[in-house]
């Protein structure tokens, strides 16, 4: 017993004269706004001592050492601290700021060809709230064509952009390519985006010279970001006359499930807008989709993403080559798509990413007694790493795996392609000075089909000017694989490619905004190729091959102003645009059907608030676009009238039943101009019939509640 209470009282003694001799460090790590920056790491510099940030900015540890050291605090994207400390056994709190590296180092952006809509970088152009409050139907598509460089397009879905073509443009979610971001549509009659605007915080179009992280896009890549967690648990249900739907989000103290669904049925409000095309069944769709998130540490966020949408329509055609008949066409599509993806922040300043996607989509038509039906399984994979190489450099590198199975069939004629596509890019992001960056890259990918790789180096500068102001160059050249029907005849194709050369002056101030950017496309080996020939259209049959060909250029200013009229925050934008290619089955260089030389947009929003509404106006303005006439000998050489449209939005706040309510009413084409898109012909080309929007005049109205939510603010 003795011996016992002699080894305790021991061993109290050196716990006691142990812990004497310690040092217990405390503190605080905030923003420049007082804000606390979770996961920063403190440490004694030439030690082991040190911890990381607590959730609220707080730290605390206790070292054996004395004497004079180096106290560091480091952040992936704020500048390093250090300061010297005395190690003397006396207790130290220190409350620490850190200073954003953009505050020294990112005043200036590289950001040539490039919009971005985000809650994260305070110098953007749009904001994600934005695009649900511009133009008549709340989709991102049809605000992104109120920006400059985009083409108004109303027979077809697509972003048309800079002359080129919708197949051009790839949708990225949360770094994967997703292959149908659209609902099925059918022939003159475009679809919308198949996700919802409120999935995302943020949003990057580009429209020429993009990172050499994103491939297969010759004109233009849109990438989206979902959000985090959200901010609450929440329901909510929407009413409107074309369906009804529901969700529900629940979060945990480090993770979040939602799921939201969907019925839509066009019938009834097709019996009170009257439409143009002649329905037998108005398009009826149940969409879904669930939502996963799951934060892994202070700085490590998993997610999960899936959709699944069914639709069917039917309607009929009028038969140009006899008229008195009807062509009856029926299509009944499925689609289903998953991502998820892992992001983190390891040791002191590496970012992982990865990622797999899955998309399956399955359109099955029927015109007349015949069966036309595609079906696509898309895979992705993606690992990006970046690295803080130097104070003032970022080194990002990784890879990319893509497999394409693509069966398209015709009756009992059956095609099919699987395509596996391999990337690699490496870039850096440099900051030579605080008024001068940089950001040099290269990309090489490799087509299994086409047996064929390439080399894409991409490059992009920008110097500031003045506080406000900077000049902006890229050049870039970028690959695509010829469309998958035209690899079903054959395989003996190159790489599509294209050079961008872009040039711009860009002005952010507080409240308004000026850019004018002016670009060059060179396009090279486009896949040329036809089975059929048309005699009564001059268009002979067009042996396959890439010896096909094409240019773009033109200017594109914006402008956006909050400070002139009180209240009201507008912004404009105009583009000019020369483009002629030859592609497809044209028999020499034309302006494709998709560009006009001159488009122009208006978008005006102010907020009431003695009625709490929203209220906001779209004017666009396009000038005609080539159709091909075939009693013109020159190819596509007549133009359509031109077009105009003028949409209204209001959004009223208020509360049904104790919970937050947003009434919402939109018309588009209020005055009622009269467009036209082009025109159909029959095979001998003596009966033609314009291509007209659906409805002359559409009118939406729509009730969102937010359950056990009484106000917003």
């Amino acid at each position: 017993m003795l011996k016992k209470n002699f080894y305790t009282f021991f061993l109290i003694l050196v716990c006691s004269a142990s812990i004497l001799s310690q040092t217990k460090i405390t503190g605080k790590i905030t923003d420049e706004n007082n804000q606390p920056l979770p996961g920063a790491n403190v440490y004694l510099k030439d030690t082991y001592d040190g911890v990381s940030s607590e959730a609220d900015g707080s730290f605390s540890f206790i070292t054996d050492e004395e004497g004079e050291f180096v106290l560091v605090v480091s952040f992936v994207g704020y500048q390093s601290h250090s300061e010297n400390i005395t190690i003397d056994r006396k207790e130290k709190y220190l409350k620490i700021q850190l200073k954003e590296e953009s505050t020294e180092l990112g005043a200036v952006v590289i950001s040539a060809g490039s919009f971005e809509a985000s809650d994260e970088n305070k110098a953007v152009i749009l904001r994600p709230l934005d695009i649900l409050t511009t133009g008549a139907d709340g989709d991102i598509y049809s605000t992104l064509e109120t920006l400059p460089g985009t083409q108004q397009i109303g027979e077809t879905d697509g972003l048309f952009v800079r002359g080129g073509s919708a197949s051009e443009t790839k949708t990225l979610i949360d770094e994967m390519t997703v292959q149908n971001p659209f609902y099925g549509s059918v022939p003159d009659i475009p679809s919308r985006g198949r996700f919802s605007p409120m999935l995302f915080k943020g949003t990057i179009f580009s429209t020429g010279g993009y990172s050499a992280q994103y491939g297969q896009a010759l004109s233009s890549v849109l990438v989206l970001k979902t959000q985090d967690l959200p901010p609450k648990t929440q329901s909510a249900i929407n009413i409107m006359p074309l369906g009804l739907g529901g969700s529900h989000t629940q979060l945990w103290e480090k993770s979040s499930f939602s799921f939201e669904g969907g019925y839509y049925n066009l019938g009834p409000y097709f019996q009170i807008q009257k439409q143009r095309p002649d329905w037998d069944k108005a398009p009826e769709s149940f969409a879904g989709s669930a939502n996963f998130r799951y934060k892994t540490s202070q700085t490590g966020m998993l997610k999960a993403f899936t959709s699944f949408s069914t639709g069917s329509l039917s309607l009929y055609f009028p038969n140009l080559d006899s008229l008195p008949q009807k062509d009856f066409y029926h299509q009944k599509s499925n689609n289903f798509f998953v991502n998820t993806n892992y992001r983190d922040i390891l040791w002191d300043d590496w970012t992982l990413f990865a990622g797999y996607s899955v998309g399956v989509d399955k359109i099955d038509n029927k015109i007349n007694n015949n069966l036309a039906n595609t079906d696509d399984i898309f895979h992705t994979g993606k690992v990006t790493i970046t690295k803080n190489v130097l104070s003032n450099a970022f080194l990002t590198f990784g890879g990319e795996i893509q497999n394409l199975d693509h069966s398209n069939s015709f009756n009992d004629l059956i095609g099919n392609t699987n395509e596996t596509y391999l990337a690699g890019y490496l870039e850096t992001e440099v900051f030579f000075t605080n008024d001068f960056a940089g950001r040099i890259g290269v990309r090489t990918e490799h087509s299994k089909l086409l047996d064929k790789t390439n080399f894409a180096p991409r490059l992009s500068f920008a110097y500031r000017l003045g506080a406000y102001d900077q000049l902006n160059f890229a050049y870039g050249k970028f690959y695509q694989t010829p469309d998958p029907d035209i690899l079903l005849f054959s395989k003996n194709f190159e790489f599509e490619n294209s050079d961008h050369y872009i040039l711009n002056y860009q002005y952010i101030g507080t409240d308004r905004t000026f850019r004018i950017e002016a670009y060059y496309k060179n396009y090279d080996n486009l896949s040329k190729g036809s089975v059929v020939s048309y005699p009564y259209f001059n268009v002979p049959v067009v042996p396959f091959g890439s010896n096909g060909r094409g240019y773009a250029k033109g200017i594109d200013i914006f402008w956006r102003d909050k400070e002139t009229f009180e209240h009201v925050d507008y912004w404009i934008s105009y583009s000019y645009l020369d483009t002629k290619r030859e592609f497809k089955n044209y028999p020499s260089l034309a302006s494709p059907p998709f560009s006009t030389p001159h488009t122009f947009s208006i978008v005006a929003k102010r907020w009431i608030q003695p009625i709490t509404t929203l209220v906001g106006l779209t004017y666009t303005f396009a000038t005609g676009r080539p159709y091909f006439n075939p009693n013109n000998p020159e190819f596509l050489g007549d133009r359509g009238k031109n077009y105009q449209n003028f949409s209204l939005n209001a959004s009223y706040i208020t509360n049904i039943f104790g919970n937050f309510t947003v009434v919402f009413f939109s018309v588009d084409n209020v005055l009622g101009y009269h467009n036209i898109y082009g025109y159909n012909y029959s095979t001998d080309g003596t009966i033609s019939i314009p291509i007209l929007p659906a409805a002359h005049r559409s009118v939406f109205f729509g009730l969102f509640i937010s359950l056990g939510e009484t106000n917003p603010y």
